[in-house]
């Protein structure tokens, strides 16, 4: 039995690489894979670059402890790099985050919180989600997606709203591996 899954993918660092990377491990993952466009949203952290984000979707046979468990490993195999930004340097830093939004229909907390407890809060989640599946429903919310984001985008301020670009898919993903060896 299939279940239908929502990721938030972003990176701050070496961006575009970054999400090529995911998307190249999580589609092969996937059935019916899909992601929404690329979404750029300042970080919380003053003088840190901007984040890239997107939301992939798509239907799986794993279990979540399973996919979790994959996702984990595609972060670790996209490694760590020194983040230097306008002459400040941030030391290491992961280059990629790939939160799983709602798996199914599922609510836990084990191996991670499903569904994310956040969804509504983040333009930088809410928005991507809705332009890949605007009647994707909450699952604990009980409220579609285009419903979240038609309230949360009137209140941002300029700080807080997502900005849509584009990468080039057709540059090949990298091939990091930087997972620890076994």
């Amino acid at each position: 039995m299939s279940t239908k899954v929502y990721l938030g993918v972003g990176s701050n660092l070496n961006r575009e690489n970054s999400l090529r990377f995911a998307f190249a491990k999580i589609s092969p993952l996937l059935k019916n894979c899909k992601k929404s466009s690329i979404w750029i949203s300042k970080p919380v952290r003053n003088g840190e670059p901007d984040y890239f984000n997107m939301v992939i979707c798509g239907d799986t046979e794993s279990n979540l402890e399973e996919f979790h468990a994959c996702l984990m490993k595609i972060e670790e195999m996209a490694g760590k790099e020194v983040m230097i930004n306008n002459g400040t340097n941030f030391g290491m830093k992961r280059r990629l985050d790939i939160d799983i939004l709602a798996f199914g229909e599922l609510e836990t907390t084990s191996p991670c919180i499903i569904p994310r407890h956040d969804i509504q809060d983040y333009p930088f989640v809410t928005c991507p989600l809705n332009e890949l599946d605007p009647d994707f429903v909450h699952p604990v919310l009980h409220q579609k997606v285009s419903e979240l984001w038609a309230k949360l985008e009137p209140t941002l301020s300029e700080e807080r709203k997502v900005v849509k670009t584009s990468i080039d898919w057709n540059v090949d993903a990298p091939s990091w591996n930087n997972a620890p060896k076994d």
